[in-house]
């Protein structure tokens, strides 16, 4: 889900122990309130590779929100992704289009 209110990518659990390996562990501690509640967990950084149906991808440095007893499902954020390319959203095409900034 595409949520520009969510200050990270957020991660479903057994997703983020997958792509966990894969990613470098930032420093401190994070907690997060949602409207499930407050969540306390690690922030990772990483590549994430925006794959494009015309054109060309774009790999974008991201950083991601990982909780263990998150249960709100996948998220892309805004802040530490969206941020950092121009993007759009048709909800009457169910269309995310991108470019580089």
């Amino acid at each position: 889900m595409v949520d520009t209110a969510a200050p990270w990518c957020i991660l479903d659990p057994d997703l983020a122990r997958s792509a966990e390996r894969h990613l470098e562990s930032l420093p401190d501690i994070a907690s997060l309130d949602t409207r499930l509640g407050r969540f306390t967990g690690r922030l990772y950084r990483g590549t994430t590779t925006v794959l494009a149906e015309g054109g060309e991808a774009l790999a974008v440095d991201t950083t991601f929100f990982l909780a263990q007893d998150w249960t709100g499902g996948n998220f892309i954020g805004y802040q530490g992704f969206l941020e950092r390319f121009r993007f759009a959203v048709d909800p009457g095409l169910n269309r995310f289009s991108f470019s580089p900034l």
